[in-house]
Protein backbone atom coordinates (compact mmCIF):
# COMPACT_ATOMS: atom_id res chain seq x y z
CA UNK A 1 0.00 0.00 0.00
CA UNK A 2 1.08 3.56 -0.69
CA UNK A 3 0.74 4.61 2.94
CA UNK A 4 3.15 1.84 3.96
CA UNK A 5 5.84 3.59 1.91
CA UNK A 6 5.41 6.86 3.80
CA UNK A 7 7.97 6.23 6.58
CA UNK A 8 10.49 4.92 4.06
CA UNK A 9 10.15 8.01 1.89
CA UNK A 10 10.37 10.31 4.93
CA UNK A 11 13.59 8.72 6.19
CA UNK A 12 15.04 8.67 2.68
CA UNK A 13 14.23 12.34 2.26
CA UNK A 14 15.74 13.16 5.65
CA UNK A 15 18.98 11.35 4.82
CA UNK A 16 19.21 13.12 1.48
CA UNK A 17 18.66 16.43 3.29
CA UNK A 18 21.54 15.62 5.66
CA UNK A 19 23.73 14.79 2.68
CA UNK A 20 22.87 17.96 0.77
CA UNK A 21 23.04 20.34 3.74
CA UNK A 22 26.20 19.03 5.42
CA UNK A 23 27.96 16.94 2.74
CA UNK A 24 28.24 14.24 5.42
CA UNK A 25 28.16 10.96 3.52
CA UNK A 26 28.87 8.82 6.57
CA UNK A 27 26.00 10.03 8.73
CA UNK A 28 23.45 9.83 5.90
CA UNK A 29 24.52 6.28 5.03
CA UNK A 30 24.55 5.21 8.68
CA UNK A 31 21.07 6.55 9.48
CA UNK A 32 19.53 5.11 6.35
CA UNK A 33 21.18 1.72 6.80
CA UNK A 34 19.97 1.45 10.40
CA UNK A 35 16.44 2.31 9.33
CA UNK A 36 16.40 -0.37 6.60
CA UNK A 37 17.75 -2.98 9.00
CA UNK A 38 15.15 -2.21 11.66
CA UNK A 39 12.43 -2.09 9.01
CA UNK A 40 13.32 -5.63 7.97
CA UNK A 41 13.48 -6.84 11.59
CA UNK A 42 10.06 -5.34 12.29
CA UNK A 43 8.27 -6.52 9.13
CA UNK A 44 10.37 -9.46 7.82
CA UNK A 45 9.63 -8.22 4.29
CA UNK A 46 12.50 -8.05 1.85
CA UNK A 47 10.38 -6.01 -0.53
CA UNK A 48 10.70 -2.96 1.73
CA UNK A 49 14.47 -3.39 1.86
CA UNK A 50 14.64 -3.80 -1.92
CA UNK A 51 12.62 -0.62 -2.47
CA UNK A 52 14.83 1.16 0.04
CA UNK A 53 17.97 0.07 -1.82
CA UNK A 54 16.49 1.28 -5.10
CA UNK A 55 15.76 4.65 -3.51
CA UNK A 56 19.30 4.74 -2.13
CA UNK A 57 20.80 4.05 -5.55
CA UNK A 58 18.61 6.72 -7.13
CA UNK A 59 19.51 9.24 -4.45
CA UNK A 60 23.19 8.34 -4.70
CA UNK A 61 23.19 8.87 -8.44
CA UNK A 62 21.43 12.21 -8.05
CA UNK A 63 23.92 13.29 -5.37
CA UNK A 64 26.81 12.25 -7.61
CA UNK A 65 25.48 14.36 -10.45
CA UNK A 66 24.69 17.46 -8.39
CA UNK A 67 27.11 17.54 -5.43
CA UNK A 68 30.83 18.09 -6.20
CA UNK A 69 31.86 16.65 -2.83
CA UNK A 70 30.24 13.32 -3.65
CA UNK A 71 31.86 13.27 -7.10
CA UNK A 72 35.22 13.88 -5.44
CA UNK A 73 34.77 11.00 -3.01
CA UNK A 74 33.74 8.60 -5.78
CA UNK A 75 36.71 9.63 -7.94
CA UNK A 76 39.13 9.15 -5.03
CA UNK A 77 37.61 5.73 -4.36
CA UNK A 78 37.88 4.53 -7.95
CA UNK A 79 41.15 6.23 -8.89
CA UNK A 80 43.20 7.09 -5.79
CA UNK A 81 46.44 7.33 -7.76
CA UNK A 82 45.10 9.63 -10.45
CA UNK A 83 47.15 12.61 -11.60
CA UNK A 84 46.03 15.83 -13.18
CA UNK A 85 47.61 18.68 -15.10
CA UNK A 86 48.45 21.90 -13.24
CA UNK A 87 50.21 25.05 -14.39
CA UNK A 88 53.82 25.34 -13.19
CA UNK A 89 54.77 29.03 -12.77
CA UNK A 90 58.52 28.34 -12.79
CA UNK A 91 58.53 26.79 -16.26
CA UNK A 92 55.34 28.29 -17.66
CA UNK A 93 54.12 24.86 -18.77
CA UNK A 94 51.61 22.24 -17.67
CA UNK A 95 52.92 19.48 -15.44
CA UNK A 96 51.43 16.32 -13.94
CA UNK A 97 50.88 16.34 -10.19
CA UNK A 98 49.45 13.75 -7.84
CA UNK A 99 45.87 14.49 -6.85
CA UNK A 100 46.13 16.06 -3.38
CA UNK A 101 42.55 15.08 -2.52
CA UNK A 102 43.50 11.38 -2.48
CA UNK A 103 46.66 11.92 -0.43
CA UNK A 104 45.17 10.56 2.80
CA UNK A 105 43.80 7.39 1.23
CA UNK A 106 47.01 6.64 -0.68
CA UNK A 107 49.20 7.10 2.40
CA UNK A 108 46.76 4.97 4.39
CA UNK A 109 47.06 2.12 1.89
CA UNK A 110 50.86 2.37 2.04
CA UNK A 111 50.66 2.17 5.84
CA UNK A 112 48.53 -0.98 5.71
CA UNK A 113 50.90 -2.55 3.16
CA UNK A 114 53.96 -1.77 5.31
CA UNK A 115 52.40 -3.64 8.23
CA UNK A 116 52.79 -6.95 6.47
CA UNK A 117 51.81 -10.12 8.31
CA UNK A 118 53.07 -9.45 11.81
CA UNK A 119 53.33 -5.66 11.91
CA UNK A 120 56.06 -3.34 13.10
CA UNK A 121 55.07 -3.67 16.73
CA UNK A 122 52.70 -1.75 18.98
CA UNK A 123 53.83 1.86 19.21
CA UNK A 124 56.54 1.40 16.56
CA UNK A 125 54.65 2.57 13.48
CA UNK A 126 55.91 5.44 11.36
CA UNK A 127 53.28 8.15 10.95
CA UNK A 128 55.34 11.34 10.69
CA UNK A 129 58.44 12.58 8.92
CA UNK A 130 61.70 13.53 10.63
CA UNK A 131 60.58 17.16 10.81
CA UNK A 132 57.29 16.20 12.50
CA UNK A 133 54.97 16.45 9.49
CA UNK A 134 52.13 13.93 9.58
CA UNK A 135 52.30 11.27 6.88
CA UNK A 136 48.62 10.39 7.36
CA UNK A 137 46.34 13.29 8.32
CA UNK A 138 43.64 12.42 10.90
CA UNK A 139 45.44 9.20 11.79
CA UNK A 140 43.94 9.31 15.31
CA UNK A 141 40.35 9.36 14.06
CA UNK A 142 39.41 8.56 10.46
CA UNK A 143 42.50 6.48 9.64
CA UNK A 144 43.18 4.77 12.95
CA UNK A 145 42.64 1.36 11.34
CA UNK A 146 45.56 1.93 8.93
CA UNK A 147 47.77 2.79 11.92
CA UNK A 148 46.76 -0.41 13.72
CA UNK A 149 47.31 -2.45 10.56
CA UNK A 150 50.87 -1.11 10.30
CA UNK A 151 51.71 -1.75 13.95
CA UNK A 152 49.83 -5.04 14.43
CA UNK A 153 49.96 -6.39 10.88
CA UNK A 154 47.40 -8.63 9.22
CA UNK A 155 47.12 -10.83 12.30
CA UNK A 156 46.38 -7.97 14.71
CA UNK A 157 44.00 -6.15 12.35
CA UNK A 158 42.09 -9.38 11.72
CA UNK A 159 41.93 -10.06 15.46
CA UNK A 160 40.43 -6.61 16.02
CA UNK A 161 37.75 -7.28 13.40
CA UNK A 162 37.01 -10.63 15.04
CA UNK A 163 36.42 -8.82 18.34
CA UNK A 164 33.94 -6.55 16.59
CA UNK A 165 32.25 -9.59 15.02
CA UNK A 166 31.96 -11.17 18.47
CA UNK A 167 30.31 -7.99 19.75
CA UNK A 168 27.81 -8.09 16.88
CA UNK A 169 27.08 -11.80 17.41
CA UNK A 170 26.40 -11.28 21.10
CA UNK A 171 24.23 -8.26 20.35
CA UNK A 172 22.09 -10.24 17.94
CA UNK A 173 21.80 -13.02 20.52
CA UNK A 174 20.51 -10.46 23.00
CA UNK A 175 17.91 -9.38 20.43
CA UNK A 176 16.78 -12.99 19.97
CA UNK A 177 16.48 -13.55 23.73
CA UNK A 178 14.36 -10.44 24.32
CA UNK A 179 10.69 -11.13 24.97
CA UNK A 180 8.92 -7.95 23.86
CA UNK A 181 9.02 -6.41 20.41
CA UNK A 182 10.45 -3.08 21.52
CA UNK A 183 13.45 -4.72 23.21
CA UNK A 184 14.09 -6.85 20.15
CA UNK A 185 14.06 -3.80 17.86
CA UNK A 186 16.23 -1.83 20.27
CA UNK A 187 18.88 -4.53 20.57
CA UNK A 188 18.88 -5.28 16.84
CA UNK A 189 19.08 -1.61 15.92
CA UNK A 190 21.93 -0.84 18.33
CA UNK A 191 23.87 -3.89 17.18
CA UNK A 192 23.42 -3.13 13.51
CA UNK A 193 24.45 0.49 14.09
CA UNK A 194 27.69 -0.73 15.62
CA UNK A 195 28.29 -3.20 12.79
CA UNK A 196 27.47 -0.74 10.02
CA UNK A 197 29.65 1.97 11.56
CA UNK A 198 32.59 -0.43 11.64
CA UNK A 199 31.99 -1.58 8.07
CA UNK A 200 31.75 1.98 6.72
CA UNK A 201 35.06 3.18 8.15
CA UNK A 202 37.05 -0.04 7.62
CA UNK A 203 35.57 -0.51 4.15
CA UNK A 204 36.46 3.07 3.28
CA UNK A 205 40.07 2.72 4.46
CA UNK A 206 40.44 -0.54 2.51
CA UNK A 207 38.75 0.93 -0.62
CA UNK A 208 35.81 -1.47 -0.49
CA UNK A 209 33.43 1.49 -0.46
CA UNK A 210 33.97 5.27 -0.84
CA UNK A 211 35.70 6.77 2.17
CA UNK A 212 33.53 8.68 4.65
CA UNK A 213 34.37 10.41 7.89
CA UNK A 214 33.17 8.00 10.57
CA UNK A 215 35.09 6.91 13.64
CA UNK A 216 36.01 3.31 14.44
CA UNK A 217 34.01 2.26 17.54
CA UNK A 218 35.98 2.26 20.83
CA UNK A 219 39.24 2.86 18.95
CA UNK A 220 39.23 6.25 17.20
CA UNK A 221 40.04 9.44 19.08
CA UNK A 222 36.99 11.51 19.99
CA UNK A 223 35.01 11.86 23.18
CA UNK A 224 31.53 11.98 21.67
CA UNK A 225 32.13 8.82 19.65
CA UNK A 226 33.37 6.89 22.68
CA UNK A 227 30.43 8.05 24.81
CA UNK A 228 27.93 7.14 22.07
CA UNK A 229 29.37 3.63 21.69
CA UNK A 230 29.33 3.06 25.44
CA UNK A 231 25.66 4.08 25.41
CA UNK A 232 25.10 1.42 22.74
CA UNK A 233 26.79 -1.11 24.99
CA UNK A 234 24.73 0.04 27.97
CA UNK A 235 21.50 -0.37 26.00
CA UNK A 236 22.41 -3.93 25.02
CA UNK A 237 23.32 -4.79 28.61
CA UNK A 238 19.99 -3.39 29.80
CA UNK A 239 18.00 -5.50 27.32
CA UNK A 240 20.07 -8.58 28.16
CA UNK A 241 19.56 -8.09 31.91
CA UNK A 242 15.77 -7.79 31.49
CA UNK A 243 15.65 -10.89 29.30
CA UNK A 244 17.67 -12.94 31.82
CA UNK A 245 15.56 -11.67 34.75
CA UNK A 246 12.35 -12.81 33.07
CA UNK A 247 13.84 -16.18 32.22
Amino acid sequence: RLKDMGPLLVIWGGCMLVLVSSNDLGSALLYYGIFLAMLYVATARLSFVAIGIVLFLAGGYGAYEKIPHVQERITIWLHPWTTHQVFCPSTGTLALRQDCQSYQLVKSLYSIGNGGFGGAGLGKGTFSTTDGKALIPYVNSDFIYSALAQELGLVGAAALLLVFMLFVARGMKVALQADDGFSKLLAAGLTFAFALQTFIIVGGVLRIIPLTGITLPFVSYGGSSVVANFLVLAGLLLVSNRANARA
